[in-house]
């Protein structure tokens, strides 16, 4: 009997073994040696990504400080005169208040005339219709390295040269000159203070001194004028490229636990910054005149990074090592938080050689 066999055999031609072996996947070893290697690109690149990103808001930083120092000195040219840090009533009834900053004065020089020209100059800053205006976000006013600020308030990074400090109604007298730190000034060291005498010695007055200690100063804007005093570019006997303009101040702007705070306010923890005066305890007796103080303790410039907003009305950034700060010609510096203080104080006084030869003189 013939018996058909046929075998059941899949025989695979030499082309499928081919093919099935290209298709073959990568190996554990295969794969974790292409993870190690995308990993180290990683690693690579993300620092040089995140100084690129750096250098980029360093630059953006630099631009709008720079856009803020030539809108002041527009607004200087404008007024023949440079604005004040603040504008406040004179105390008597009907003008008691906080009524703006030096920011309001700039605006039709940042690209904000429409603010400009709603702003209600009679009126305080919190009111009806400049409530509203001063909360806006202005990207200019503001440092990107800034971390500080709260996105979309009315935040602020750069703050205006005022010298040793403000003036204010203290115990009833108007336009009496203060520290920051130190209180009640007696620049003259006469034992007076909150006043204009000098008891006939013919020495500089305790606010004729302030005067040539600082750049902005603060003014009444309505009711009698009780504190009015201002530079102008030629009374900037120093030269404007040697005195300082502007700084930057990350403990300033908008503070979430201070609704009153914004650009528009005239508050001189807000608007400005100060150098620490240079005479122990804010009184320039003999002896007391030491230059180094102005770089120094809670007044050196970054000594206020860590405090809370509106605390420390002294010069801070993120940068590394110092701040930016512009000068009265314009031009953009970086200065070094490890700065002489003799020349920190002549940078911030207009008239630096003259003060100094009348304080080192007592």
């Amino acid at each position: 009997m013939k018996c058909n066999y046929r075998s059941t055999r899949t025989v695979v031609a030499p082309r499928q073994v081919k093919s099935f072996r290209a298709r073959r996947g990568y190996t554990i070893i295969e794969l974790l040696t292409v993870t190690a290697v995308i990993s180290m690109l990683i690693a690579l690149l993300f620092p040089a990504l995140q100084s690129a990103r750096s250098s980029a808001r360093r630059v953006q930083c630099l631009n709008n400080m720079r856009n803020v120092s030539l809108g002041l000195l527009q607004a200087t040219d404008s007024a023949n005169r440079f604005p004040a840090c603040g504008y406040y009533g004179d105390g008597t009834p009907g003008t008691v208040g906080s009524f703006r900053s030096w920011v309001v004065d700039i605006l039709p020089y940042i690209d904000q005339a429409s603010l400009y020209n709603e702003w209600d100059f009679d009126e305080h800053y919190l009111k009806t219709t400049n409530g509203p205006l001063g909360d806006k976000h202005i990207a200019v006013l503001i440092c990107p390295d800034d971390i500080s600020e709260v996105p979309g308030q009315g935040n602020l990074t750069y703050v205006v040269n005022s010298g040793v400090g403000f003036s204010a109604l203290i115990g009833g007298v108007h336009d009496c000159p203060i520290g920051p730190l130190s209180g009640k000034l007696d620049l003259n060291g006469n034992g007076i203070t909150c006043n204009s005498s000098t008891k006939g010695d013919g020495t500089p007055s305790d606010r004729e001194l302030f005067f040539q200690m600082g750049l902005f100063f603060n003014e009444t804007w309505k009711g009698t004028i009780r504190a009015q005093r201002h530079h102008t570019m030629a009374s900037i006997t120093d030269g404007t490229s040697n005195t300082l303009l502007i700084s930057e101040n990350i403990r300033t702007g908008y503070n979430p636990q201070d609704p009153l705070s914004n650009w528009a306010s005239p508050n001189p923890y807000l608007t400005s910054f100060y150098i620490g005066t240079p005479c122990k305890g804010g009184n320039c007796a003999a002896g007391n005149v030491d230059y180094n103080l102005a770089n120094s303790g809670e007044s050196a410039i970054n000594a206020g990074i860590k405090k809370s907003e509106g605390h420390s009305p002294f010069p801070s950034s993120l940068h590394q090592g110092g701040v930016h700060a512009g000068f009265c010609d314009g031009h953009i510096q970086f200065l070094s938080e490890k700065i002489d203080g003799k020349v920190y104080a002549a940078m911030a006084s207009p008239q630096g050689q003259a003060l100094e030869n009348t304080l080192l003189a007592q």
